[in-house]
């Protein structure tokens, strides 16, 4: 049976929608409702634990039964249902969600999705993945996420049924070996890289997703992927924590958009799927190993320059420069 694809070079609307399409108001309430409840749950948990101590009965009881739930194992599926709810079209259609491809992929092939930016939220990411069947239909594609989002009760069976698993490398190595996996390369340090003049990403130093496809020998190969307008949704602080949230892997801080609170601002955010770069397959131990994770990485880096650079316009940011750090 033949699958239909995306046209290449061309920006498509998900959900139906067009350059002008304008948000149903029920659709932009519970999109508003559900998205304050998804983004800002670190700050609900964090009140919930505060009534908690102040012997609240109904927050203890709560808080209970949601840590209860970290006893169910988190089994990375990409659920067909859930990614197809209709909460998740009010989010799209909340971010005027568009998506483009430099070229078409091969479903028999496995890719390494590299996904930029973090940003104070991986909205866009998060976007992509529950459209991930429309755009990229025959493939199984995983997702990694920060460990410590696996021990957040409701955010650890959310990512898991999008098809998510901590971010480890022999977790990214098992599941390459039965798909292709997306991976946001930036992580937490990006939370703190927000600029109103110009895109900060993490990639100069960040090779462990070249290694493990190197390793394994990617066939399809690194696929640059940028979510334009993701790195505006949501802001976060304060900046004297960025070091300490590295050095323990989790964000520590507050996000905030609109109205100060953690909602994030209605951006359009447009997800442009780069041309694969190839990886030849070369075990650890081999004498031009070193030699050929640089060479693979700075194409990755060259690529997704060009690649931002080139789409940078069609989405309203001639001015905005992206800066790799």
């Amino acid at each position: 049976m033949a699958i239909d694809r995306a046209p290449i070079n061309t920006r498509i609307w998900s959900d139906g929608m067009h350059a002008r399409f304008k948000q149903g108001i029920v659709s932009r309430i519970v999109a508003m409702i559900t998205l304050f409840i998804y983004t800002g749950w670190m700050h609900i948990l964090f009140a919930l634990m505060a009534l908690a101590i102040l012997r609240c009965t109904w927050a203890i009881i709560a808080l209970v039964g949601l840590y209860a739930t970290l006893l169910l194992p988190p089994k990375p599926v990409l659920w067909g249902p859930f990614c197809r709810s209709w909460v998740f079209k009010t989010w799209r259609e909340y971010f005027s969600f568009s998506y483009m491809f430099e070229e078409v992929l091969d479903p028999s092939k496995t890719y390494i999705f590299a996904e930029f930016p973090h940003g104070v939220f991986p909205m866009g990411p998060l976007l992509g993945a529950t459209e991930c069947q429309s755009m990229f239909p025959g493939f199984h594609i995983y997702g990694l996420a920060a460990n410590v989002v696996f021990s957040v009760p409701f955010w650890r069976h959310f990512i898991a049924w999008l098809g998510s698993v901590p971010a480890t490398t022999p977790h990214f190595k098992r599941v390459l070996r039965q798909g292709s996996v997306a991976v946001i390369v930036g992580g937490i340090a990006e939370m703190y890289m927000q600029d109103d003049r110009k895109e900060q990403i993490m990639l100069r130093d960040r090779k462990g997703f070249v290694r493990v496809a190197v390793e394994e020998g990617v066939d399809g190969g690194i696929v640059p992927v940028y979510h334009f307008g993701n790195s505006r949704v949501l802001d976060f602080g304060p900046q004297v924590l960025s070091s300490l949230s590295r050095s323990m892997r989790a964000a520590l801080g507050f996000l905030y958009g609109t109205w100060y609170l953690p909602l994030p601002r209605p951006r359009p955010i447009y997800m442009v799927v780069g041309k694969p770069i190839p990886v030849p397959r070369l075990p650890r131990d081999d004498p031009k190993y070193e030699e050929v994770i640089n060479e693979v990485h700075k194409r990755v880096c060259d690529a997704l320059q060009q690649m931002y650079d080139d789409h940078k316009a069609e989405y309203g940011w001639a001015d905005r420069p992206l800066m790799i750090n």
